[in-house]
Formats: C-alpha cells, sequence, structure tokens
C-alpha cells in the first residue's frame, strides 16, 4: 500500500518517487465533501449530511494533485485517501441498494474497516464517526459504503475508463451517480467505466462493499496435519488495497507482463498478457531495458497473430548476459523493462510503464540451493507485516521490518498467511517493493487446495483455484525478492516426517488421508508452476513432497546433544534439501503438560484442554531444586488455573494471566540458550539450510 500509514489524516503524505517503484503510490486524493445523486448523469446540488473532520484535516478529491502514471497510450489516477464511509447493516449480494444520502463519517482507502484488535491485527486507522452510527459496534459490521467525487481528465476522451481495486475483501458492487453499473470480487478487479464516465466530467463513485467468506464452511489447518471444519469468516474487511481510476486503449492492448530471468542459460523471457487481439492481425512486442535512465538492452519479438498467444498470453525470450545481477548483497541492480505492443508496420498500439525487475535465478541441486550459481545457505522466519495493520504494510514499515531481520541473519521470510482466503491479509505491494530493496528472499503464499473443490473432471479449470493463483502470481510480479511460492500449509504432512531417519528425501510413509491430500495438493502445484515455471513451489510441512523435505519441527524436550545429531542421517544420506519451516526446539508451549492429544481428539495451539502449567517441573531437568523458586507470574498462572481445575472449565493457552507464549518467564531463557548455542552449530556443521 502506498500510502504513508504512518501519518495521520491530518498530514501531507511525501510523494515517492514513480520510477524505482511499482505503479501504485500514495495519492493525496482525499475528498471534497460532495455525494450521488440517485439519479444518472447529475451530481446533487447539496452536500450530504456528513461527520466534520477535525481541525487540520482536508478532505480533497482533486485529481490533479493525485500520484498519477501516465505512457503514451494509458494512464492510472490515484484514488487512495479519505472516502465518505458508513456501515451498511445486514446486506445480501442480490439485493437492489442505493447509496446512501446522509449519516456519513469517513474514513481511509486502503485499509481494513476497524474494531477487530487480536495477536495478528491492530487497528491503525481513525474512523470519524458520525453520530448516527457511533454505538455501532465496528468489529460486527459485514457491509459498508463508501464514496467519493472523481473528474475523469478530459484528455482520455476515446479511451476505455475503468476503476481498478486490489485486494477486495471480499465483494464490491460499483455506482456511479447512484446507478449499479457492476460488481468486483475477491481477491481484485477491474470494472470498465466506459459508459457511465464521460472525460471532462465530474461524478460519483460509490461502492457497497460486503464481507463474504469463500465458503460458509471450510477446512482449517491452523494445526500440523490436523483439519478441522471452521465457520467461513473475514477477518481484514473492506478495500484493503490500492484504488485507481485508469484509462487504457479501448481495443488491443496490453495487460501485464511477467519477467523470468536465467542465469545458467543467460535468457530473459517475456510472459506478456494481452486482450483485443483481432483474427489475422500480426503483431510485434517491442522491448527496452533501461538502467538508471541509460538503455542496456532493446529487441522486440517475431511477428504474432491472436492464435500464438492462447488465453490472451504470448512469451518470447531473448539472450542476454547483464553486467549486474539481483543478489542478497547488490539489491540495486534491478532494471527498468519499458514494453510496448505494435502492428506489423510500427504502428503503435499500447504502451505499458516501466516495469522494475531484477535479473537472477534461485534453484536447488542436490541438498544445495543456489542464487545466481553461488551456494547459499537460507535461515528463515514468517513475516506478519501483511496481516497486522495497515501501518504495518507499507513500505517504510516493511522495510524497518526487514532490515531487523537481517542484522541478525535472516535472508529468507515467508508469508505468514497460511491460506489466500478473504481477508487472511492486507496488500503485499509495499512489502514485496522493500524486499526487492533491502535484498530479502521471499516466499508468498498461493492459495490452500483444501478450500475449493475438486470432483469435477474439470476442477483444475473451473473450480477458481486458477484463477486465484493467477492473481497471486501477479502480486509475485517481477520482484526479484520472490523466488518461492508457499502453499498446502500444514495439510500434507504425516506423523513421522520429523523422525530423522526419513528426513532424507527417499520416504514418504503417509497413511491414506494424507495421500488423498497430496493428489489434490499436486494438481494446485502443476496450476501455480503452468502461471509461473520461473518460481519453485513448496508444500508447508509437507515431508518429503516436492523439491525439499520441509517439517514443522516441535521435537518437544529432546536432550540438547540427541538433537545435535538430529540431521547426521540427512547429511550423510539425503537427496534433497530440508526446510525446517517452523522451528521450535524446545517451544514455549513444551512448558506445559499437553502434547496435542485430549481426550482421543487432536489439536495443537487453538486448543481448549487443561493445559497443566509446568513451568519450575520442566526447568528442574535442568537447574535441579532452584527451578523451584516460583516468580509472581507463574504463582499467578498456577492459581488462576487451579480455579479452572476446580470449576471443570478447559481453557486456551492464552487464557493465562500470562499467556504460554509471552516473554513473562525469563526462567525459561537460559535453557533456550543452551539448545540454541550447542544445535545450531551443529545444523551448520550437518549442512542444514
Amino acid at each position: 500500500m502506498k500510502t504513508g500509514w504512518r501519518l495521520s489524516e491530518e498530514a501531507t503524505a511525501a510523494k515517492h518517487s514513480a520510477r524505482g517503484g511499482s505503479k501504485l503510490r500514495w495519492c493525496r486524493a482525499v475528498v471534497l465533501a460532495l455525494c450521488a445523486l440517485p439519479t444518472a448523469g447529475a451530481v446533487r446540488s447539496a452536500e450530504p449530511a456528513a461527520a466534520p473532520l477535525p481541525p487540520g484535516a482536508q478532505a480533497e478529491w482533486n485529481l490533479e494533485r493525485a500520484w498519477r502514471e501516465a505512457t503514451p497510450t494509458r494512464e492510472c489516477v490515484c484514488l487512495n485517501g479519505l472516502w465518505r464511509w458508513q456501515p451498511a447493516g445486514e446486506v445480501s449480494p442480490n439485493e437492489t441498494a442505493q447509496p446512501p444520502t446522509d449519516r456519513w463519517g469517513w474514513f481511509k482507502v486502503p485499509g481494513p474497516w476497524p474494531g477487530i484488535s487480536d495477536y495478528m491485527q491492530k487497528d491503525s486507522q481513525t474512523v470519524h464517526m458520525h453520530p448516527a452510527w457511533r454505538e455501532v459496534p465496528l468489529g460486527d459490521v459485514t457491509a459498508a459504503w463508501y464514496e467519493r467525487e472523481v473528474t475523469v481528465p478530459a484528455e482520455w476522451a476515446g479511451r476505455r475508463v475503468a476503476l481498478s481495486v486490489e485486494y477486495l475483501n471480499s465483494l464490491a458492487m460499483v455506482f456511479v451517480d447512484g446507478r449499479k453499473v457492476g460488481e468486483l470480487r475477491f481477491p481484485a478487479g477491474e470494472l470498465d467505466l466506459t459508459a457511465s464516465c464521460q472525460p471532462g466530467q465530474r461524478h460519483v463513485l460509490s461502492l457497497l462493499v460486503v464481507a463474504l467468506p469463500l465458503k460458509g464452511v471450510l477446512m482449517s489447518y491452523t494445526d500440523t496435519a490436523a483439519a478441522r471444519e471452521v465457520r467461513g469468516a473475514v477477518a481484514r474487511r473492506g478495500l484493503c488495497g490500492d484504488v485507481f481510476l485508469c484509462s487504457t486503449p479501448p481495443g488491443t492492448r496490453l495487460e501485464e507482463v511477467q519477467v523470468r530471468t536465467s542465469v545458467r542459460r543467460w535468457e530473459l523471457t517475456l510472459d506478456t498478457g494481452l486482450s483485443g487481439l483481432e483474427a489475422g492481425k500480426s503483431y510485434r512486442l517491442q522491448a527496452r531495458i533501461t538502467d538508471q535512465g541509460r538503455e542496456v538492452k532493446a529487441f522486440q519479438s517475431r511477428p504474432f497473430t491472436a492464435t500464438d498467444a492462447p488465453e490472451g498470453r504470448f512469451v518470447f525470450t531473448e539472450s542476454w548476459r547483464p553486467q549486474k545481477l539481483w543478489d542478497l548483497h547488490t539489491p540495486q541492480h534491478q532494471y527498468e523493462l519499458e514494453l510496448s505492443l505494435r502492428e506489423a508496420d510500427g504502428r503503435l498500439l499500447d504502451a505499458l510503464p516501466p516495469v522494475r525487475f531484477g535479473f537472477r535465478e534461485f534453484w536447488i541441486e542436490g541438498r544445495d540451493f543456489y542464487l545466481n550459481g553461488s551456494r547459499i545457505f537460507l535461515s528463515a522466519v514468517p513475516l506478519d507485516n501483511a496481516q497486522v495493520s495497515a501501518a504495518a504494510a507499507t513500505y517504510a514499515a516493511a522495510r524497518e521490518s526487514l532490515d531487523r531481520l537481517r542484522s541478525f541473519g535472516i535472508n529468507f521470510v515467508y508469508a505468514h498467511n497460511y491460506d489466500c482466503l478473504p481477508g487472511a491479509h492486507l496488500s503485499f505491494s509495499e512489502i514485496l517493493r522493500a524486499a526487492d530493496d533491502l535484498g530479502m528472499l521471499v516466499a508468498l503464499t498461493q492459495p490452500h487446495f483444501s478450500h475449493y473443490d475438486w470432483s469435477s473432471p474439470e476442477a483444475d479449470r473451473t473450480n477458481g483455484y486458477a484463477l486465484h493463483a493467477a492473481f497471486y502470481a501477479r502480486v509475485a510480479g517481477n520482484h526479484p525478492s520472490v523466488v518461492a511460492y508457499a502453499t498446502s500449509h500444514n495439510a500434507t504432512g504425516y506423523n513421522e516426517d520429523m523422525n530423522p531417519d526419513l528426513m532424507d528425501g527417499r520416504s514418504a510413509p503417509r497413511d491414506t488421508w494424507a495421500r488423498r491430500n497430496v493428489e489434490r495438493a499436486l494438481r494446485a502445484e502443476a496450476i501455480i508452476r503452468a502461471r509461473d515455471p520461473g518460481r519453485l513451489v513448496y508444500h508447508h510441512a509437507s515431508g518429503n513432497l516436492g523439491p525439499m523435505h520441509l517439517s514443522n519441527f516441535y521435537p518437544n524436550f529432546v536432550p540438547a546433544q540427541e538433537l545435535s545429531d538430529w540431521f547426521e542421517h540427512w547429511a550423510t544420506n539425503g537427496i534433497k534439501p530440508v526446510f525446517l519451516c517452523e522451528y521450535g526446539a524446545p517451544f514455549t508451549w513444551d512448558w506445559a503438560m499437553y502434547r496435542g492429544w485430549h481426550k482421543g481428539r487432536r489439536e495443537f495451539g487453538s486448543a481448549v484442554v487443561p493445559w497443566e502449567f509446568c513451568l519450575a517441573e520442566w526447568n528442574a531437568q535442568f537447574f535441579g531444586d532452584r527451578a523451584f523458586a516460583l516468580s509472581e507470574m507463574e504463582k499467578r498462572n498456577l492459581r488462576w488455573e487451579a480455579r479452572q481445575f476446580r470449576a471443570g472449565r478447559l481453557w486456551h493457552r492464552w487464557d493465562y494471566p500470562h499467556q504460554l507464549g509471552s516473554t513473562d518467564f525469563p526462567e525459561r531463557e537460559p535453557v533456550f540458550a543452551l539448545y540454541f548455542t550447542d544445535n545450531w552449530r551443529a545444523f551448520r556443521t550437518w549442512g542444514l539450510k
């Protein structure tokens, strides 16, 4: 999100440079308080009843002051900023609705609706409420209205005009001057407004956004290799990504381009999306690559026709050995691609804005990872910025997070959304740009196969998975930092995937349940690979499946020396990398007695069970009697727990006065130090990546 989230609504956001970044930028467009008419083609003269903004806050919708990006054939203008906003109550997606004329408050676009705050989500934006709904619990809102004014630039005459919305959670009914003109659906979309918006004219744009889950009931894999049904919900609701008004050529045009680079073959491949190609006509693509404005490469495709671009995609490859490679230590080595579509006689049909990319290649050979031909050891953690808040999803906040991780040796992060359901995350746009600029490798999450119906013979094409996977491939786009996709989280593992004798890439003792999931996971993988063959695809916590052996590694209190020797067999006999995608040895939850089973039911971190906090008992194996010098925090937990036992109640691990995962128990730190000091040195000796 290019929105300067850390600034208040009263502040003026610093304008990002249009070059060297993605097209989505902070737009200083916040509203002149005007409103829609209930009839098409006219704008109401009276202002609607809206909550006043605080002193110093100005609602300004002048597109001349918004961020813009243009080429000779197209332009995009940012619509981010303060919009009029109000809860809509219970709304059916099929019912007839009309934009309201009063009770307006204000809320910033993009950003999730407020009112939900837990360990993974924090409100960071202010709602300027109207008195009529001041008492409405915003955390319960499932539908809301947005509204603002736009004046379509006069120079767009003769072009296609469209509304572009990224990261929509999850359905938007779009109105122009009070008349419904179409719908947009999760995860993103573009709606043609050409027939409703006249260049040079002022219009009122209204959106009714409904937070619809993908399914009413779906399978959750929050615990490793353990599925359970949960009610569908949308955690982060509303317009959660950038919003643009765009103009493009009305007919034949470019949609996108993905740049794939190979160091092993010294090739550059352009995978181009096109629309409106006319049968029998011949076209060419012309490419120009620049380095800080200086041309370093120019080339063009062979002539092609619509027949050569099945499903609107044309792919061509050019040999090129650039002087600069993007790498962890040279992230500034990035280029810009200018791509244009022309008729056979050279006439320009369309030109995309400059696309930033880095020339690099990441691959696996045997047990090793390679980046640009050099073996690389990966140290990985999850990255939460796209889940926590709009403030954390900005470029500055993401860069701070990644820089801090780099300072203690992390060079690989994976997105911490374990699925891609509506509301699972906010925009990754600025996070990935920050990773590009800092030299951090990223695995981006692809949709979870379990949320789609695979029973039909045509399911791979019709069940919606391919559509959503293609969207996340576009999110990864040309970011050199994104080297892999993670998918199938926690759904394809098995009981023995931590067995040190079976982590060599040769064995996979799955039961029937796990084998059925693997079949569907591999179908999903094939869809991802077909859309983006240039990146690795792996299945989180899958054991021996795909290019790595992956494990959520929680071995409980294994003796430190035994743990140090855990990977000896793999180092001697392994044929693929081992990736401990989650690691807790020991883990904070280990200082309890619960180990994943209660009354015949398997469940882990989210279980409602008698956890039985035993900090002193577990520490006694290391410290003897002195472990029983209880702190006040430990006493408080034990007394609270005793009351639950007496009342016959069960509880979550986070219900304690001092939850199990908290930092309130420094008594654990010497144990962590003991294990980490011995084990991690041993792991590196064994060659663990």
